[in-house]
């Protein structure tokens, strides 16, 4: 689902992990599913360990929105919010801290509320849709990182 933007700059991809990642945190619970999610990220991003250690450390709601604001490029900082809602939505229960969050996130960014309300609507018909393909091709479960290879990584 995740475009790679081979163009970012470093800075931008560790903005785009860290204010993820402060949503993962944001309902308290920083589980193996987003340890894994933030792997895969961080991979895709092609960080570095300590470069996504940075990335993914705990941050203040303030640096979190601050590191967003650096994200310049306006595809990228869609993307930014449909990762957010997808990553929400991934628990089956978009929380009011999170919806907080990530509506601060698309003003700081200058995303138009209407704008996020498709993205968020869309990921939703997105998810239900993977969920209708997860009971079709049950028969087959690709193998995800064991926990000790999530806890490696030590966010």
């Amino acid at each position: 689902m995740m475009e790679f933007y081979e163009d970012a700059e470093l800075e931008q991809r560790i903005a785009f992990l860290g204010t993820i990642a402060h949503l993962a945190r944001v309902d308290g619970n920083f589980d193996g599913n987003e340890k894994q999610f933030f792997v895969d990220l961080a991979k895709l991003y092609n960080l570095s360990k300590d470069e996504a250690k940075e990335a993914i450390r705990p941050r203040s709601e303030a640096e979190a929105i601050a590191l967003a604001k650096t994200i310049t490029d306006r595809g990228f900082a869609l993307v930014l919010i449909r990762e957010m809602f997808y990553l929400g939505y991934e628990d089956g229960d978009l929380s009011d801290p999170e919806i907080l969050f990530i509506s601060k996130v698309g003003m700081a960014l200058n995303i138009p509320l209407e704008k996020m309300e498709q993205i968020s609507n869309w990921v939703i018909r997105g998810i239900e849709w993977e969920e209708e393909g997860s009971e079709i091709f049950s028969d087959y479960q690709p193998g995800d990182m064991s926990e000790q290879e999530l806890d490696d990584y030590d966010f």
